[in-house]
């Protein structure tokens, strides 16, 4: 009978004890790089099948390449159900012990099946110069095995309810971009295995909310950092049935081309603005910034390019442009002066101050992306601009 034991590196680790008297169940944490997790883990008691073509695998395996030092706490880990675990704190080394082949049933992988699949499967192409680390949950003694796994295992179905509400108040959205190529890419109902998602519209939108913040005192940061809020905000003003209540994103959604096509020029021209200001500097080199060498394509449109750039780094960007944006009298929205045109005369001042940023605060682009100075610093960068150029147009009248 094969006993499954695996030993491995870990760069830290935490236990921790049943807070029940009379009670052996133990919970290891530890923090592991993905280059040290071992093939061959049990993974018969998890109750969900890996499925490589779906877009919560591929989120997996893209966040693995990414420069942004951030997969240990953007990805929730891998939780085990162990037979027996032995530390050693000098040699930092761990030996699992998931049991004999008999016992597949009681021991192996219980959540967390698609980020175990995607490391295996992709640890050996990682960068050499990429370091990632993935949260292992290890539970000893565990006592009702089935209970524990499905309890763990809802999270995507929560999920989901909150996506399928979207996709039935989203036809304004859908509306407003039915004539842009990536259209067609943007999964709008639950399960559809499309590229882009309509969260990913609803962030566009919430960053150019001016109703909401349409001063500098006062920043939609959680376009970047809070995915589920936006979505909930979304939602809540959609079901605002209040008399007189104004829908703010339907406001918003008719200027849904112009932001993404701003979206598009920033992440084509950031290089740019970034060797106009550091002319000597490598753009590529930046942590949130990969320099693919085959190349790789923008996030909508799809046109090559040579970088990916980590969204940290261009939320704060596109969303200063919020400041271009004037209410009119019945709650429409229109441009101040053209988003592009302010673009190409700021773009190396809005790159410099957001690399800058990044390097104040230990070139961390989460950090960056949540930076209410770096906010505040665009928007007024931004702002400026756009003064400069209703003076110009108003001196060559």
């Amino acid at each position: 009978m094969t006993e499954n034991k695996y030993s491995f590196e870990y760069q830290n680790y935490s236990k921790l004890k049943s807070p029940y008297q009379k009670d052996n169940r133990e919970v290891y944490h530890l923090w592991v790089n993905v280059k040290q997790i071992p093939h061959g883990f049990p993974t018969e008691v998890n109750p969900r099948d890996v499925k490589t073509n779906t877009k919560v695998y591929r989120r997996i395996r893209d966040a693995l390449t990414e420069s942004t030092q951030s997969f240990f706490v953007n990805n929730r880990g891998i939780l085990i159900s162990a037979k027996n675990v032995t530390l050693d704190s000098v040699t930092k080394e761990i030996i699992l012990d998931l049991g004999a082949d008999d016992e597949n049933d009681k021991y192996g992988v219980l959540d967390g099946g698609h980020t175990y699949h995607a490391i295996i499967n992709n640890k050996l192409e990682l960068d050499p110069e990429i370091e990632q680390f993935v949260h292992l949950e290890i539970m000893t003694n565990v006592m009702e095995i089935d209970e524990l796994s499905g309890a763990r295992n809802t999270s995507v179905q929560v999920s989901d309810k909150a996506i399928a509400e979207l996709a039935n108040k989203f036809e304004f959205v859908k509306k407003s971009i039915e004539n842009e190529p990536y259209s067609s890419d943007i999964a709008y109902r639950e399960n559809e295995d499309k590229r882009l998602d309509t969260v990913d519209l609803v962030r566009l939108m919430y960053a150019f909310n001016v109703f909401k913040y349409g001063g500098d005192s006062a920043h939609p940061i959680q376009a970047y950092s809070g995915k589920a809020e936006v979505l909930k905000d979304y939602l809540a003003n959609y079901d605002d049935k209040t008399k007189g209540n104004r829908n703010d994103y339907m406001q918003i959604a008719p200027l849904l081309p112009d932001i993404i096509h701003l979206y598009e020029k920033i992440e084509l021209e950031m290089a740019d603005g970034y060797k106009a200001v550091n002319p000597k500097g490598a753009f590529g080199r930046i942590k949130g910034v990969d320099k693919k060498e085959k190349g790789t394509t923008t996030k909508y449109f799809q046109t090559p390019t040579s970088y990916q750039i980590t969204q940290g780094f261009i939320f704060p960007i596109l969303a200063a442009f919020r400041s271009l944006i004037e209410i009119k009298n019945d709650d429409t929205l229109e441009w101040i002066v053209d988003p592009l045109k302010v673009w190409e005369k700021s773009k190396g001042k809005l790159v410099n101050n957001t690399i800058e940023m990044s390097r104040q605060l230990g070139n961390n682009p989460q950090s960056t992306g949540k930076s209410n100075a770096l906010w505040v610093q665009n928007y007024d960068a931004v702002n400026s601009e756009k003064l400069q150029i209703q003076i110009e147009m108003l001196q060559n009248k």
